[in-house]
This record gives structure tokens, sequence and C-alpha cells, in this order.
């Protein structure tokens, strides 16, 4: 029992008493205070009169072994001349988001959150699970209070579907939350909500002017929305659009054009039936990267209809043109690329190849930098097993916080004293 100070050290308290309930699996800790220490108001931490009574509270504190362990003292009350109330004492190593927990339990509690879903946590540690929930959401509150966003120059924006049902009045954008990395730290450091310019408004009203004018480079897919709001707010920012969300959209007429060639053929042909079903998405597929097979099919059907042997060429060409060395070389293998097209009739790619002529200026920055928002779709696969491992999410705040924390720096491996929250 000596010993035991050593061990269990609490604010303005002593231990006078330890109590073991082994067959309930039970610890009971009692302080006493000590007389001499004196009172800060919990609401306004000012000094406070005693001398207004107290009341006997049972706080939970972290496990022993297997055993719930509980502290069981009297906390005083006393009049606050500043809130003009009587008011209860502060105790720092009492939780702020419960007094019924301490503060080392509540940030164990969260630190478990971390790792695993709120239920499992909830079902180990024997706990309510909406108890857990709000002990996990408010300490992710506090920490967000103080988390600065780091200094960055080079960053990665994009967007993950988050639900499925639509509210009155909204869109399919406000589906989505916006996701927005560090290239250098791979970390996410903002999320917002939706996809709309807004969404990026957001975090560049956060970060501020000053901030903003040190971005050089942001990496985003196509979509106009994201490369207005840089425009409008990072004015030494040089917008580069994913290589895979091009592309996506060359793939996409690619596709349309074979199902075009696809319908123009005769009814019973052999060209229509290598041309649909299973063969279909085979003509998406880079050459290198077809099995024997899949070789031999596309070659039949290539030497039965002329016009696919254009389209595989056109779309081989295609895959070259991201590694061209210099923006020279990129638009060489563009002007070529887009003369077959023009050649072999195919309006569909004709209209994406004048689409993307006409944004050149923004397309041919990748060849100057050479990055994507490649990270962000990486974190998004981070995002999707979070979704699923949770069970999915109804607080969207709720869950804007948990990617933070799990690709962000909201977690105690950035944040290690739970007495700065």
């Amino acid at each position: 029992m000596l010993n035991l100070p050593r061990v269990f050290k609490f604010e303005k308290h002593k231990v006078i008493d330890f109590k073991e309930y082994l067959s309930k699996h039970l610890i009971e800790i009692h302080l006493v205070r000590n007389q001499s220490s004196k009172m800060n108001c919990s609401t306004c931490n000012n000094l406070m009169e005693p001398g207004h009574g107290s009341y006997k509270v049972k706080v939970q504190h972290m496990p022993i072994f297997t055993n719930h362990c509980y502290i069981i003292f009297r906390r005083q009350k006393g009049f606050c001349k500043f809130c003009k109330k009587v008011r209860t004492e502060k105790l720092n190593f009492l939780s702020k988001q419960t007094p019924h927990k301490t503060l080392d339990y509540a940030w164990w509690v969260g630190r478990m959150c971390e790792i695993s879903p709120v239920a499992k946590v909830a079902r180990i540690l024997k706990e309510d699970s909406s108890t857990t929930w709000r002990l996990d959401y408010k300490r992710m509150k506090a920490m967000l209070s103080s988390y600065r966003i780091p200094k960055i120059s080079r960053i990665c924006v994009d967007e993950v579907y988050a639900r499925r049902k639509l509210k009155k009045g909204e869109t399919r954008d406000d589906l989505f939350i916006t996701v927005i990395c560090d290239l250098d730290t791979r970390r996410v450091i903002w999320t917002s909500s939706s996809r709309r310019k807004e969404a990026l408004d957001e975090f560049f009203l956060i970060i501020g002017k000053n901030a903003c004018e040190k971005i050089l480079v942001v990496a985003a897919d196509m979509h106009d929305a994201y490369g207005a709001s840089v425009k409008e707010h990072c004015s030494n920012a040089t917008l580069v659009w994913d290589r895979f969300h091009v592309m996506q959209s060359f793939d996409n007429a690619v596709n349309e054009t074979r199902k075009t060639l696809h319908g123009e053929t005769e009814n019973g042909s052999n060209t229509q039936m290598l041309s649909r079903g299973k063969y279909r998405f085979l003509f998406l597929k880079k050459a290198s990267r077809r099995d024997q097979t899949e070789q031999r099919h596309i070659s039949d059907l290539m030497t039965e209809n002329e016009d696919f042997f254009k389209l595989e060429l056109v779309k081989e060409r295609m895959h070259d043109f991201f590694n061209a060395r210099s923006v020279t070389d990129a638009r060489e293998i563009f002007d070529e690329i887009g003369g077959w097209i023009w050649q072999s009739g195919f309006t569909i790619l004709h209209k994406w190849h004048n689409y993307m002529t006409s944004r050149w200026e923004t397309l041919k920055n990748y060849f100057i930098y050479r990055v994507s928002s490649g990270l962000a779709e990486g974190m998004n696969h981070v995002i999707k097993t979070l979704k699923r491992s949770g069970y999915g999410y109804r607080n969207m705040h709720y869950f804007k916080l948990k990617i933070l924390q799990m690709c962000g720096y909201l977690n105690s491996k950035y944040i290690t004293d739970p007495q700065m929250l």
C-alpha cells in the first residue's frame, strides 16, 4: 500500500485506500483531497472561494490487467467571482469529453479507435458503443481545434465517394468528399464536403493567401471545378492533369468507337461475334499485357476488319504518349495520333482529340513536373477500406475526421500528449 502513490498520481489528491473485487474483476482506488490545494473554476479556470460543499464521484480509469479500475473521491464546489455562480473545481486528470472518465482512459480509448472500428473497441472494453463513439468523436474534434495545416508547395486533389442517398436540394456532387494530399509528405492534410469548387475554395481560404502563393503544383483530375478554384486562389501554381484520368477519358472514347464499329457490321458476321461479349474490354488492354489467347483473338478480329486494326494502332500509340521525354516529343506524338484518328474517320475519338488540343496548355504540364494524383487515388483505397470496416458512416463530419486520423496527422503518432487536447 505504501508504494501506491508512486503508481497512482492524481492532481491535488492522494491515495488512501485500494480495494479489489476479484470475482467482479473490479478495482477501486479511493482518494482524498489535499486540504492545502487551491480550487480553480472548471469553466473559467479562475480561483474560487471554498466551502460550498462537495459530492462523491466514481470515475473510470485505465484497466489493470483484466480488471476494470475506478477512482472514487469527493469533488469540491466553490463560488467563482467571475462566473458569479457555484462551480465544481477543475481537475486536469478528468477527461474534457466526459467527467465520468479519466483523461488517460479517454486517450487510450481513442488510440484503440485509431486501429479498430468503434463497435469492436466497445466490445473489447465492455463499453456502450455510443459512449465509445462519443469519446472518439470528441477526442478528434479536440485534436482538430489544435491542428495546423503544414507548409506545402505541391499538392494533389481527388474526390472519394462518401454516401449514396441525396438529401433535399442536393446534386450528385454532394455525395463526394474532396481529399487534399501533400505530395512531399504523402499524407492527407484536409478534407472537404462535396466535389464542388467551394470544397477546394474552403481549403485555400483556411490556409490563407500567403500559403496559397507558395503552392507551385496542383495535381488533379479533369474536373473543371478544381481547375477553376486553383486558378482563382493560387496565382503561382501550375495545374497538372492526372495521367490516369486522361487515359480514362481516352479509353471511354475508344470503347464508344468500338461500339460504333460493332453496330456498323452485319448481324451474325464473324467480326460482330469477335467484338462483343467478354472480348469487348480487350480493346482497352495494352498489347504487351494480353496473353496468347487474347492476342490471337485480337489478331483474328483485325484481319477481319481493317477499322479495328486502325483503332488498335491509335490505342497503342496513345499508350506511348506519357512516356515522351519532353513537351516537344509529346506534342509530336499527340499530333500524330490526331492525324491517324482523322484519316480513320473515328468521329468520337476526333471530338476527344479536339477537346484535348484546346486544353494543351494544361495537358503539357505533366511533361514538365511529372506528378499525378496517384497518391490521392491510393488514399481513396484506404478510405474505402475504412468505410467498409466501419460499415459506413452516417455522420459525414465524423467520417472526414476519421480520414484525417487514418491518413493524416490527426492521431497519436503526431499528437502524443493528452494534455494538448
